[in-house]
């Protein structure tokens, strides 16, 4: 096992993946083309590749124009306090059980 040195790697989000490669897009579309490059071996070779088609934005269902990046949904955060109840309701009670057959 390799040590880092005590520093987590931060792993980046779907979201942060989409937005760091429509930003390459961009720079790629505002960088002038130079047209006196090299020929490439298969230039030289005399097979001809077929044409890329052009990149597509991709869709972001998760995130509409003028909704926040950070949206909290009140439903979502009902849930999510439901779901620690329980789950504290179940931890405490299998204390109480332990004490009471332990001691």
């Amino acid at each position: 096992m390799i040590y880092n040195g005590g520093v987590a790697k931060k792993r980046r989000t779907k979201q942060q993946k989409i937005i760091l490669q429509l930003k390459r897009q961009l720079a790629q579309k505002q960088t002038p083309q130079t047209t006196f490059a090299e020929p490439r071996q298969g230039a030289i070779s005399g097979s001809v590749e077929p044409e890329s088609k052009p990149l597509k934005k991709p869709k972001l269902p998760f995130k509409k124009a003028d909704e926040p990046i950070f949206s909290s949904d009140p439903r979502l955060i009902k849930k999510d306090l439901a779901k620690t109840l329980i789950l504290t309701l179940a931890v405490i009670s299998l204390e109480i059980v332990l004490y009471w057959k332990l001691r």
